[in-house]
């Protein structure tokens, strides 16, 4: 797939479990969300589900005719939270509704709501050990990326001295429900901060996060030149050790940016110092 040797590709899952992990976000103005879906893209009602809502008043109607497991006292443990007990696969991202303030922080949850520390799998802590290169991909912030990392150790062997020597953030070429308004060295400090808190670190605030400790977890920054996209302060990353390299995608017809594939792969093979024979580097679309 995308034409990588396959030969030399492992997907390792980040836990081991026979049983769903939950996530909660502590937003800034004091108030939680819980499960994956209620922090990045909350279901839309529609007419159907108020149709079933009313069908649901008849107590002899079979509850799996109303495409939703949440009645079943099989499907879910007795007691747990009802927000944990939708489907994942019932999203809307048609139109995503602000959240009331900015994520502050993610932690796992049982079904109780109440916080865990689950154990990473250990072929990802080796991974991490043996790699020369760690890019945090495009996706979502904290619904995707920071879950990764808040798993106990995580932080601990990218930082570690003769771990990855490169580590590089790929910057999403937008914002979306989870982070609103963030520049780049907001996603910096979401990274930086989850981190140092899966090393059984607490940090009160990202306010009080020492941005020296960015460039323990992100050597280089990968971003996007247009409009709509994360503002990105080279001088100050620069000043905290981390090193930023701009690239000038392509708009598709919904208006946003996207990287072109050649320019990024070019981007990443100039950082880890690899480029291929007879290369020529694409300047119209990469500039440091």
């Amino acid at each position: 797939m995308g034409g990588v040797d396959e030969s030399k590709t492992a997907v390792l899952p980040a836990i081991i479990s026979n049983f769903s992990h939950h996530i909660a976000a502590g937003l800034a103005d004091g108030s939680v969300i819980t499960g994956q879906n209620a922090i990045s893209h909350p279901s839309e009602p529609t007419a159907l589900n108020q149709t079933v809502s009313e069908l649901s008043k008849n107590q002899n109607l079979n509850p799996l005719a109303l495409g939703s497991d949440t009645t079943i006292e099989d499907a879910n443990l007795p007691g747990s939270l009802s927000t944990l007990r939708q489907p994942n696969i019932a999203f809307s991202k048609v139109s995503e509704k602000p959240l009331p303030a900015r994520i502050e922080r993610i932690w796992y949850i049982n079904p109780y709501g109440h916080e865990m520390c689950p154990a990473p799998n250990p072929k990802v802590l080796e991974a991490i050990n043996a790699a020369e290169a760690l890019i945090y991909s495009i996706g979502s912030l904290y619904t995707s990326i920071i879950p990764s990392l808040i798993l106990n150790g995580v932080g601990a062997a990218i930082a570690r001295s003769g771990g990855p020597r490169f580590k590089i953030l790929i910057l999403n070429g937008s914002l979306d429900r989870e982070t609103g308004g963030f520049t780049a060295a907001d996603f910096l400090d979401a990274i930086t901060r989850a981190c140092i808190e899966s090393q059984g670190l607490t940090v009160k605030s990202s306010r009080d996060l020492d941005k020296d400790r960015w460039k323990d977890f992100v050597t280089h920054l990968i971003h996007l030149e247009g409009d709509g996209v994360p503002m990105v302060d080279k001088k100050e990353l620069w000043t905290y050790g981390v090193e930023s390299v701009r690239l000038y995608g392509r708009k598709g017809e919904d208006g946003i940016t996207r990287y072109d594939g050649k320019a990024l792969t070019q981007a990443l093979g100039a950082i880890l110092g690899k480029r291929e024979k007879g290369e020529k580097s694409r300047r119209n679309t990469l500039e440091n």
